[in-house]
């Protein structure tokens, strides 16, 4: 027969894994906060593992300005190049510093809540993360268009500039996964041109005539 302490022991264990397991209010045993995740925060770090982006901590994105509403379901995904002067630094710390511009650029001058884009392919091939997965971005030209887009920037001005190699496998790779892991039909692929051509919302080069062709080529595979 167990004593009445071990049987108070018991309970006591109990309650306290229940109260650690809920986290009333925010908050765990001992007044400890607990760290709330965003509803897509599961999904979005297994995507992060599978295609092998560097976080955002690697370019310095400050976590405080991200916008919460959610992405949806990712049913298209829109391609990007930054445009301006021709990129090629493939130096891990000049291409961070690069996209933290480009994120200050958003913030600062546009007024956006975040980077725009969600993921980022740099000249030498490496993929990184910009505004989380789970979330709208701020890159096809109106919330309903960004609704359940997922947006990628190549680095570089391919009106100027060829895009590399490596940069070409890393996003011909990338899309493929995406479309595997989403369902998403080669047909929802679209350059930043043409999707903003679906509200009438005006002519882009983006993204720029080279990697325009590619992604034609792409298509009719």
């Amino acid at each position: 027969m167990k004593k009445r302490g071990d049987r108070k022991k018991g309970r006591w264990v109990l309650a306290s894994l229940a109260l650690a397991l809920a986290g009333v209010g925010g908050w765990a045993l001992f007044g400890r906060p607990v760290k709330q995740q965003s509803p897509g925060a599961d999904w979005r770090e297994e995507v992060a593992v599978e295609l092998g982006s560097l976080p955002r901590r690697q370019w310095g994105a400050s976590e405080e300005v991200q916008l919460k509403i959610a992405l949806g379901k990712p049913v298209r995904i829109t391609i990007h190049h930054s445009g301006g002067a021709i990129f090629s630094a493939i130096e891990r710390d000049l291409v961070g510093s690069a996209i933290k511009g480009i994120q200050s650029t958003h913030v600062d001058s546009k007024g956006w809540d975040d980077i725009g884009y969600h993921l980022i392919v740099d000249p030498a091939g490496r993929l990184w993360e910009g505004r989380h997965l789970d979330r709208i971005g701020a890159h096809a030209g109106s919330r309903k268009l960004n609704q359940g887009n997922i947006g990628i920037l190549v680095l570089g001005n391919f009106d100027l500039q060829q895009p590399v190699p490596a940069q070409l496998a890393r996003l011909d790779e990338l899309l493929t996964r995406l479309q595997r892991r989403f369902a998403i039909a080669a047909s929802e692929i679209y350059t930043h041109n043409a999707i903003r051509a679906l509200e009438n919302l005006g002519a882009t080069a983006c993204p720029g005539s080279h990697l325009t062709r590619w992604l034609k080529a792409r298509k009719e595979k």
